[in-house]
């Protein structure tokens, strides 16, 4: 279970370290662009909705002692932090330069308070798969993430990702958003199919749909539901 005080004044400083970025250096300059400055300004928290679900849904679903999470394109690495501060392990990956130092901000500010937290995360300026094969975060003891990715992959590059979920011990993604932008039923569920034809278990975690997304849990086994 997550402490809800501790959630709630990680949130709340998290968003204050995002804001003084976005107002000293701009949205540009920052790597917040468009998609951080709207949650600052509009939203009004550094955790979205779904940052939250999958927070408490890993943390329900998973020992913290014997499982790490593999973050794929962090962001400014909210959700990361947030599951740091809770106990896992992670590993996050973020290619863009800028928003690479955002991120680097944003755990050194929670370091600052947290100081365990330093011990648990580890950032990467790079790019997934390239910068963690070969390594220990390829396990199966680890839980791949994937949040907002829609990034226009190509169709060879998206299959050569869904190649490496066998080697992972659980992997959670939005259908949506998950390489290139799937708004369509069809096409998020050719995206099902083509995992399942790898002979993973793909499970739909309906409750995420009011939060605007479709996420999915997949693992190792027969397919069901």
């Amino acid at each position: 279970m997550v402490d809800r005080e501790v959630l709630s004044f990680l949130d709340g400083y998290m968003y204050r370290v995002l804001l003084d970025m976005l107002r000293s250096a701009g949205a540009e300059e920052s790597g917040l662009y468009d998609f951080y400055k709207a949650r600052l300004e509009l939203e009004r928290h550094a955790l979205t909705g779904y940052d939250c679900f999958l927070l408490e849904y890993l943390v329900a679903h998973f020992d913290r002692g014997s499982r790490s999470v593999v973050h794929a394109g962090i962001g400014v690495g909210t959700l990361t932090t947030a599951l740091a501060v809770a106990g896992f392990g992670v590993t996050g990956l973020e290619r863009d330069r800028k928003r690479y130092l955002a991120a680097s901000r944003v755990r050194a500010a929670v370091c600052y308070i947290w100081s365990d937290v330093a011990g648990r995360y580890r950032l990467i300026e790079g790019t997934f798969p390239a910068a963690v094969l070969d390594t220990p975060s390829v396990s199966e003891n680890s839980i791949l993430v994937f949040t907002n990715c829609g990034a226009d992959w190509s169709s060879s590059f998206t299959n050569s990702i869904i190649d490496l979920f066998s080697r992972f011990g659980d992997v959670l993604l939005d259908t949506r958003l998950f390489g290139t932008v799937r708004n369509a039923p069809e096409e998020r569920d050719a995206l099902i199919d083509a995992i399942r034809q790898r002979g993973l278990t793909v499970t739909a975690l309906p409750e995420t749909q009011q939060l605007g997304a479709y996420y999915h849990h997949i693992k190792r086994g027969s397919t069901v539901g």
